[in-house]
């Protein structure tokens, strides 16, 4: 009899519905993932009518993310772009970035030296297609946070 009791109880709990949790993304740290929420670090490009990018420097690397709508790490819209620093640069100052592992964006294997201050000139897309984007803008070392992207 005592089993029953169990089993009916037990039974009962299992034919309850799930609560359902709203479980939020937790921030990661680089090297990210697809669909991943990213820190809050490097310089982000907004853009008319096409998804956003990060650039930034993991582990002294270049990397360049696309972010959707709710800024979450997507897949890379292009396999190459080419990052240029201008003025005054110690160390090499042009870089071809490539796709990382697991597509999650593209990057260097080239280290970028100590302190991050470059005024970059970065260009996305392809000249076959005359779809080329050019962005200049400086990185600063105090664009590496910890706070997650705020997604709109």
């Amino acid at each position: 009899m005592k089993y029953l009791f169990y089993a009916l109880c037990f039974g009962t709990v299992s034919l309850l519905p799930a609560q359902e949790e709203e479980t939020e993304l937790e921030p990661k740290e680089p090297p990210y993932e697809v669909g991943a929420l990213p820190f809050e670090s490097g310089y982000m490009i907004e853009r008319e009518g096409a998804p956003n990018l990060n650039f930034c420097f993991v582990e002294n690397k270049i990397h360049l993310y696309w972010l959707d709508d709710e800024g979450l790490i997507m897949e890379p819209e292009l396999d190459r772009a080419v990052v240029r620093f201008t003025g005054s640069v110690r160390g090499r100052d042009y870089f071809v970035l490539s796709q990382l592992e697991g597509d999650i964006g593209l990057g260097t294997p080239f280290k970028a030296l100590r302190p991050h201050l470059y005024n970059v000139f970065l260009v996305i897309g392809s000249t076959e297609a005359d779809n080329v984007e050019t962005f200049r803008f400086l990185y600063t070392p105090s664009m590496t946070v910890d706070a997650p992207v705020e997604s709109e």
